[in-house]
């Protein structure tokens, strides 16, 4: 095989993903159906926007990242192989392989979305969850990537879209560094300090979080990938999953956004550029990881 996972998910690393999966699917929950889940706006603002936001967000959560996140960890369960033929055994291992892969992309959307709602205003019934969530996800995310296998093989690196991927991964953390750095610099230059509160806060952090945990995964990955080092593969198929689930949240929030103001939906269709490019390659990507090796002869030539 082109690829294998030498351990099965660990106990405890499945236990802290359900957790965080639980504590998440009510957050979204209470967000979504709720109107007091968040509190109103002070002043005389009529629109709840950190609300319309965290409903767009809470949607993609629950109609895509948890039941991904269901879906692979069923994948990734290891019942019966030793009653399987070795051809059984070998397919079911190499769906086990992208499952596994997937369930650590939801864990690192699951570990940004999380942190960041627990620590931007307002402050809301549904705080603990969201710090539970959070930190939950963490620790099953180090579980999970420890356990897996970090060598990218030469037959595997042949059939990967790794220039792709790092191209995007790249172009993903220079337009982050861009977009935040040049208002931040230009604040510190001109001694613009102070303490950020409301709509400010919340994109305070949202700065400390894309500059400190998106534009550093970007650029790892695209170096593992284009110097075929190992956990290559492992980077790449998280930030393509929390590509995917990012861009689609960034979507629906922008979206929902527009409604809650009165404005029309279609204000977030220019981010769900994001979401279906990182689709396409993740295709690409996982089909890749199921392809038997090729041979060595054919593996070089490329």
């Amino acid at each position: 095989m082109a690829y294998s996972l030498v351990r099965p998910v660990p106990r405890a690393a499945r236990v802290l993903s359900l957790i965080s999966g639980a504590c998440a699917g009510a957050a979204s929950a209470a967000t979504l159906f709720s109107r007091s889940s968040f509190p109103p706006p002070p002043g005389a603002i009529s629109v709840n926007a950190a609300l319309a936001e965290a409903r767009g967000w809470s949607l993609v959560t629950l109609v895509v990242a948890l039941p991904l996140l269901t879906v692979c960890l069923l994948g990734t369960r290891q019942r019966g192989a030793r009653q399987r033929g070795a051809r059984q055994r070998g397919a079911h291992q190499r769906g086990a392989r992208s499952a596994y892969l997937g369930w650590l992309g939801v864990l690192a959307y699951l570990v940004y979305t999380y942190l960041e709602l627990a620590v931007s205003p307002p402050f809301t019934a549904l705080y603990l969850l969201y710090v539970a969530a959070f930190a939950c996800a963490i620790p099953a995310l180090i579980l999970g990537v420890a356990a897996s296998e970090r060598a990218l093989e030469p037959t595997l690196a042949a059939v990967l879209p790794r220039r792709a991927v790092a191209a995007l991964a790249l172009a993903s953390a220079v337009f982050l560094s861009l977009a935040w750095l040049k208002g931040i610099l230009a604040q510190t230059v001109a001694g613009a300090f102070g303490w950020p509160s409301g709509v400010d806060a919340i994109g305070h952090v949202v700065h400390a979080l894309d500059l400190g945990l998106q534009v550093p995964l970007g650029i790892a990955t695209a170096l593992l990938l284009l110097r075929r080092k190992p956990g290559a593969v492992e980077a790449g198929a998280i930030f393509l999953v929390n590509s995917i689930c990012m861009g689609l949240a960034l979507t629906a929030m922008v979206a929902s956004s527009a409604l809650a103001a009165g404005r029309s939906a279609f204000e977030g269709a220019p981010f769900a550029v994001i979401p279906i490019v990182a689709t396409a390659l993740a295709v690409w990507f996982f089909r890749a990881i199921e392809l038997p090796s090729p041979s060595p002869v054919d593996a070089y030539a490329r």
